[in-house]
C-alpha cells in the first residue's frame, strides 16, 4: 500500500508541475497581469506540495546532508518568486525570475518523470519509438515521391504508428502502402509494450508490497512462536514447582501421621 501511494503521489506531483509550467508560460507569453492572482495562488500551492515532498524525503533519509546536497534544486524550486518579488519588481523584470522558475520546474518535472521512465524501462521503448519515427519518415520520403514534404511524411508516420488513421495523407505507390502496413503492425507492438511496461511497474509495486506483508507476517509468527515457547517453558517450570510442592505436602503428611502414632 505504501509503495502504491508513493507511485500515485509522484504521478500527481508531476501533473501539478506540468500544469504549473503551462500556467506560468501562458502568463509570460501573453503578458497576463490583470488575471494573474489565480496563477500566483496555484503556484504557491504547487510550491507547498513540493516543499512537503522535499520534507518527506528529508525526514526519511538516513544522511540528511547528502540528501540536501543531492536535492537542493527541489528545495530551491519551492520558493514562490512571483509572490515574494511582485511587490518590489515590475512585470518586465519579474519575467526573468518567471523564466528561471519555469526552467527549474521543467528540471524537477523531468527528474520525477525520468525516474518513472527508468523504473518502467519506458526510456528504452520511447527511444526505439523515436528512432522508428525518424527512420520511417526518411524512408517513406525516399520510397514514395508522391508525398509532398518531410512534414507530411512525419504526420503520416505518427498517425499510422498510433493507429489513429485520419486518412488525410496517404501513400500512392505500392512500396509506400507496404511500408504503411509495416508501420501499423509496429505501432500495435510498440503501444502494447508501453501498456505492458506501465502495468508491469504497478504490478511489481503490488508484489513488493505483498512480499513486505509476507515478511511482516513471518516476523509476527516467529515472534508468536518465541512467546509460545517462552510460555511453554514457564508452564514446565510451574509444573515442576507444583510437583515439588506435592512432594513436600506428601512428606509433611507422612510426618504428621508418624507423630500421631
Amino acid at each position: 500500500m505504501k509503495l502504491k501511494l508513493y507511485a500515485i503521489s509522484k504521478i500527481l506531483l508531476s501533473l501539478l508541475i506540468c500544469i504549473n509550467i503551462i500556467s506560468l508560460l501562458t502568463s509570460i507569453m501573453f503578458s497576463i497581469t490583470t488575471e494573474y492572482l489565480p496563477i500566483i495562488a496555484f503556484d504557491v500551492f504547487v510550491c507547498l506540495v513540493l516543499f512537503l515532498d522535499f520534507f518527506r524525503g528529508f525526514h526519511e533519509s538516513t544522511n540528511k546532508l547528502i540528501y540536501v546536497r543531492e536535492n537542493w534544486m527541489e528545495l530551491f524550486v519551492c520558493i514562490p518568486f512571483d509572490l515574494i518579488l511582485s511587490p518590489f519588481l515590475g512585470f518586465n523584470y519579474l519575467i526573468v525570475f518567471k523564466v528561471i522558475r519555469v526552467m527549474l520546474l521543467i528540471l524537477a518535472f523531468f527528474r520525477i518523470v525520468g525516474e518513472f521512465l527508468y523504473n518502467t524501462r519506458l526510456d528504452e521503448i520511447l527511444g526505439v519509438l523515436v528512432f522508428i519515427i525518424i527512420g520511417s519518415t526518411l524512408g517513406l520520403y525516399l520510397i514514395d515521391p508522391s508525398m509532398n514534404n518531410l512534414f507530411d511524411n512525419l504526420w503520416f508516420v505518427v498517425v499510422s504508428i498510433t493507429t489513429v488513421g485520419y486518412g488525410d495523407i496517404t501513400p500512392n505507390t505500392i512500396y509506400g502502402k507496404v511500408f504503411s502496413l509495416a508501420l501499423l503492425v509496429i505501432g500495435v507492438f510498440i503501444f502494447s509494450a508501453i501498456t505492458g511496461a506501465i502495468s508491469s511497474y504497478f504490478m511489481d509495486n503490488v508484489l513488493k508490497e505483498g512480499t513486505y506483508h509476507i515478511h511482516d507476517l513471518k516476523e509476527k509468527v516467529e515472534k508468536s512462536d518465541a512467546e509460545i515457547e517462552k510460555m511453554s517453558s514457564q508452564l514446565k517450570e510451574s509444573d515442576k514447582k507444583i510437583d515439588d510442592l506435592k512432594e513436600e505436602i506428601k512428606e509433611l503428611k507422612e510426618i504428621i501421621e508418624k507423630n500421631n502414632k
